[in-house]
């Protein structure tokens, strides 16, 4: 069995392809973030400030197609995404409504100032638990798989290096 390309694509067009897919779904929540308000609209503007990253890595993804650095951002800027979307979906729609805050018919209204800015304050908590939690996850990841494959090139290199010296 053969594997055919039916669309051959120059280095880097995935990740063209992928920014293109997040600009759309940034301009979707740009503009759907602009009639929410409150913490409804808090969230949202997070949620637009991490598919802004995706936008950025992926591009940067198909500038610098060979580098791991650039991909391992990306990995981390659309993991950090889905995260965010699951956040916003318990805390808004969820069992995790911060207290001072319901969800009416229309939107999520705070009873008071001091209760959404507590709510703004723990919306920003969450979202650095989570960058911590994506980070940790990585580098626990990383450490692993550099454990156990990561000494190839230097046992390559030995061995090059080693047959080099008997001639």
């Amino acid at each position: 069995m053969t594997n055919k390309i039916f669309l051959p694509l120059p280095e880097g067009a995935l990740c063209l392809i992928a920014a293109s897919a997040f600009c759309a779904e940034y301009l979707l929540f740009y503009f759907h973030s602009t009639t929410h308000k409150g913490l409804e609209g808090y969230y949202h503007t997070l949620l637009v400030f991490l598919v802004g990253l995706c936008i950025l890595s992926s591009i940067a993804g198909a500038l610098l197609p060979t580098s791991f650095p650039v991909d391992l951002c990306n990995g981390i800027a659309i993991a950090l995404q889905g995260l965010w979307f699951y956040q916003t979906a318990f805390v808004l729609y969820g069992p995790m409504m911060p207290s001072g805050c319901k969800l009416g018919e229309m939107s999520v209204t705070c009873h008071s100032a001091d209760s959404e800015v507590r709510s703004e304050l723990l919306a920003n908590f969450q979202l650095f638990v989570a960058v911590l939690v994506v980070l940790v996850g990585t580098v626990v990841s990383y450490g692993f798989a550099a454990s156990r494959y990561g000494k190839y090139e230097v046992k390559t290199l030995h061995a090059f290096q080693v047959g080099f010296d008997e001639d």
